[in-house]
């Protein structure tokens, strides 16, 4: 059996109402997706999903942490994160899942829905713009400090260029 199809939900035969799903994710469920920023996790998804005639709206929500690589000394840290969003689910001739799209097109004639790439896909959007270790409560960074002191070795300082007009205006004030 797939790891992935315990993220399979059955809509078919459920009322139209809310139900309430809840999956957890750990390091295994990222293993089927290659090459992405997020190498591991531990975080609880809550769906809420409200079945109406024609279409069903996922709120799908997650919260805890994952494992992704420092963009400054490539080590591994805990991010964690928070993040709510919905899918709207129409039923169509067949399925789309354009993520381009604010709808994904369900076949019709399809029972179930695999909700793992739009937990992947939350979990990516939950992360920040840079990827960095956190600071500790001293307000040092949380990066491995041999990697650091390499970095800084190797930094090139900048020399502040300025217009030559305003040095000779500089040397006028003296």
């Amino acid at each position: 059996m797939n790891y992935l199809s315990q993220y399979i939900v059955q809509f078919h035969g459920l009322d139209k109402n809310e139900h309430r799903f809840n999956f957890t994710v750990n390091d295994e469920f990222f293993e089927y997706f290659e090459d992405g920023i997020i190498k591991g996790g531990d975080f609880d998804v809550i769906m809420i999903l409200i079945k109406k005639t024609g279409s069903l709206h996922l709120n799908i929500s997650l919260k805890g942490s994952v494992q992704i690589v420092c963009d400054r000394c490539l080590e591994l840290y805990k991010q964690d994160i928070d993040f709510e969003d919905t899918v709207s689910v129409e039923f169509g001739d067949e399925t789309n899942f354009d993520t381009n799209s604010e709808c994904v097109i369900l076949d019709k004639n399809k029972s179930e829905i695999n909700i793992s790439q739009f937990i992947y896909e939350f979990a990516n959007f939950a992360l920040p713009l840079q990827h960095y270790h956190p600071d500790d409560e001293n307000g040092n960074s949380g990066c491995n400090v041999e990697m650091l002191e390499l970095l800084n070795k190797h930094l090139i300082k900048e020399e502040e260029k300025t217009d030559p007009r305003w040095d000779a205006l500089k040397e006028l004030k003296k």
